[in-house]
């Protein structure tokens, strides 16, 4: 009976020369264990599948495609499995597509597809205010992550955004360790001292407790893919016996390897007229030449990010302070007169008229005192000889 159902399905795939007739999956089901976005999707085969399976017949897989909304794109796998673990954010709808495909005997040799796949579409839960926006991550040094998000205008005045997290090293997810609070509000998550996985799928939730409901703010990320490393501390330049200007730096200290890392030099040249030229070199080592500058002054700066072969990307570290060749003077330091404004002029000559002024009145407000007290003295002497006389 067996060998006479193959045979017929067999007979029906070469007269028709296209794909066998294969029904699709059945009972799709997505399933959330909590875990903020990582969902558990599972389905089963059709009967005659199963018999054919077991009867050693064909085999049996399963192309699964679901829609990635972090990336705006669709993701395809095959497996021989009934369920799979995906990836979604919770704040988008959640689709995905499952096809049967066979092959061996009972397709005649070939690999055939289901016609339709079964399909499955769930809508976020819409209700609520968008009161958290912005939500940002950075893995400062390799050393530790922070986390800021904003609030929104529609945001509630009292309420309070809390923070949850979760990767496969969880059981189940936690909340946010340390809180950066601004004006009185959380506004952020400090994760020093918590253990975080790299290249690993980390999902976090932003939400808040409030009279009116407030939508929560997903996101999942890889922590190396969001390293910003320190910002250089300083640069030197030599000039070399060639006539070159070379360009030296140290790596910034840290758990960063230095091979991970690229540079970017930035070059503004100044010419005696003010006439300015920028340009960017791009390097692998902590050095660089260019050519020397004539009779231009030369100011560098670098700063570093994590090269493809560590990470997918990366966030560029501040620039480290400049260095000039050849090295500026510091014309504050003793200021020419002739380089003072004229207003500074009329101000140092009202002072020194105002000072004038005020010692002429003070001498003659003085003189006159003492006249005062000359003509009184005068007049006690007259009238104590006449006393004796």
């Amino acid at each position: 009976m067996a060998g006479k159902s193959s045979l017929t399905l067999v007979f029906f795939c070469i007269l028709k020369l296209v794909h066998c007739k294969v029904d699709p999956p059945r009972d799709l089901v997505i399933t959330d264990p909590g875990h903020l976005g990582n969902l558990e999707i599972h389905w089963s085969s059709s009967q005659e599948h199963i018999r054919m399976k077991e009867l050693g017949q064909c085999s049996v897989k399963y192309e699964l495609h679901y829609y990635d909304s972090y990336s705006s794109s669709w993701t395809s796998i095959r497996t021989s499995q009934t369920s799979f673990r995906a990836q979604f954010d919770l704040a988008q709808e959640v689709k995905v597509c499952v096809y049967t495909l066979i092959s061996g005997e009972c397709a005649g040799g070939t690999t055939a597809k289901s016609k339709n796949c079964t399909e499955v579409t769930e809508k976020p839960d819409r209700a609520g205010v968008d009161g958290i926006q912005d939500l940002t991550c950075v893995y400062y040094n390799m050393e530790h992550m922070v986390c800021r998000w904003k609030r929104s205008s529609k945001m509630p005045v009292r309420s309070q955004a809390a923070l949850h997290y979760w990767h496969r090293g969880l059981a189940h997810a936690k909340e946010c360790p340390r809180y950066v609070i601004s004006e009185g509000f959380r506004s952020g998550c400090n994760f020093s001292g918590t253990e975080l996985p790299t290249f690993s799928d980390i999902n976090l939730c932003v939400n808040a407790s409030a009279a009116r409901p407030v939508r929560a703010l997903y996101s999942s990320l890889q922590i190396q893919n969001i390293v910003k490393p320190k910002a250089i501390g300083e640069v030197h330049v030599e000039t070399g016996a060639d006539g070159q200007l070379r360009v030296l730096w140290d790596s910034p200290s840290g758990r960063i390897p230095q091979h991970c890392l690229q540079w970017e030099v930035q070059e503004r040249r100044e010419s005696h007229d003010g006439e300015q030229t920028m340009r960017q070199s791009t390097s692998t080592e902590t050095a660089l030449t260019l050519s020397l500058p004539d009779n231009e002054t030369s100011c560098l700066s670098v700063r570093s990010m994590l090269n493809k072969y560590c990470a997918a990307r990366s966030l560029w570290s501040d620039w480290s302070p400049p260095v000039c060749y050849p090295e500026k003077t510091d014309s504050t330091s003793a200021p020419r007169w002739d380089m003072l404004p004229e207003y500074m002029y009329i101000t140092v000559i009202v002072i020194v008229a105002v000072l004038v002024l005020g010692l002429c009145l003070w001498t003659a407000v003085t003189l006159r005192r003492l006249r005062q007290v000359k003509t009184r003295d005068s007049s006690f002497s007259s009238l104590f000889d006449k006393s004796l006389a």
